[in-house]
This record gives C-alpha cells, sequence and structure tokens, in this order.
C-alpha cells in the first residue's frame, strides 16, 4: 500500500506552510486510538469544525465572497486533518466511525447539536475562533497523554493550522465586525 501525500491537499494560505509528518505509530494501541476519536468526531472534533464551518460558509458566501472562501477553505483544510486522524486510528488498531470516544460505551454518535449554527456573522466567527482555542487545547492534551511520539508528532503539526485559522478568522472579525476576540489566558 502506497503512502497518502497529504501535502497535494494543502490549501495555500489556510494551513501552515510546514510539512506533515509522515502517519506512523510505534504500534497498535486501541488506548490511543480511542482518545484520537474525540478529536476525529467528538464534540470538539475535525468533523464538527467541518460541518459548522460549512454551515457558515453557506451564508458567509452570500455576504462576501472572500469570507466565503475563508470558511470553505478552512473547513477543506479540516477534512485534512481528519483524513490524516483516520488513518492514525487505523494504524493504531481503530476503527474511525463518526463518534467520539465518550460515544463508544453508549453508542452515541456525533450530532448536528455541537454545531455552532447562529444566524449573527460576528457571533459566528467568534464561535469559529473559539472551536478553534477548543481544539488545541484537545489536542495538547492529547499529546500528554499520549506515548507515541510520532502521533504526538502529527497532533503537533495539526496545532499549527489550527493557529493559521485562529489567525484568518481574527483577521475577518476585525474587518466585518470592528473588534478582536478575547484572548484566552
Amino acid at each position: 500500500m502506497s503512502e497518502i501525500n497529504y501535502e497535494r491537499h494543502k490549501k495555500g494560505r489556510y494551513s501552515d506552510p510546514s510539512p506533515y509528518p509522515e502517519v506512523k505509530v510505534l504500534g497498535p494501541n486501541l488506548n490511543y486510538a480511542e482518545i484520537l476519536m474525540d478529536d476525529y468526531a467528538g464534540v470538539v472534533s475535525e468533523f464538527t469544525a467541518i460541518s459548522q464551518y460549512l454551515y457558515h460558509y453557506f451564508s458567509f458566501k452570500q455576504i462576501d465572497k472572500e469570507l466565503g472562501e475563508l470558511l470553505e477553505n478552512v473547513a477543506i483544510t479540516e477534512m485534512l486533518h481528519m483524513e490524516i486522524l483516520a488513518d492514525t486510528i487505523k494504524k493504531l488498531g481503530g476503527n474511525p466511525v463518526i463518534r467520539g470516544s465518550n460515544s463508544a460505551l453508549h453508542d452515541n454518535f456525533w450530532s448536528g447539536k455541537y454545531i455552532y449554527y447562529g444566524t449573527n456573522l460576528c457571533k459566528q466567527l467568534k464561535a469559529d475562533i473559539d472551536a478553534e482555542y477548543k481544539a488545541i487545547a484537545a489536542y495538547q492534551k492529547h499529546i500528554y497523554y499520549i506515548g507515541d511520539f510520532h502521533v504526538q508528532a502529527i497532533l503537533q503539526r495539526i496545532i499549527l493550522d489550527e493557529k493559521v485559522h485562529i489567525s484568518l478568522f481574527s483577521q475577518a472579525l476585525q474587518k466585518f465586525c470592528g473588534c478582536q476576540y478575547p484572548s484566552l489566558k
């Protein structure tokens, strides 16, 4: 089986320019796979981000073409993250179904209620920034819990893209709403 070229899916200014590490693991580890399920399709996850950003894109593209393109392309970058996580989960011996790790015991799969829909552009952009900060915090926590340096490198690289998204969303918030997102301390 040939390796997937993740670089070809990068979306220019919508992701960090550094390369993605090769998806590999020290060995099968179902515990690590379950931890990654939350990043993959939990409440704060790539699947939630993709769904939320696409919903916002459907509204934003009517308001401003560039703003619509921002949400569309960030969603595409998040799709790449989801693919990388799915491949990592599989290499760890897991099954990347659309659910978080906490859902496994309760057969409770991903839900559209995880999305912040909203109808106010400024509140939607703030929710998008907040989602990126929450994703970074979750990735950092999972880096701490996962003792596989290959998986840690993958998560650290994804964080770089999430920081780019915060910057881009913050610029849009300033441009369209005339305000800044309060920094999280």
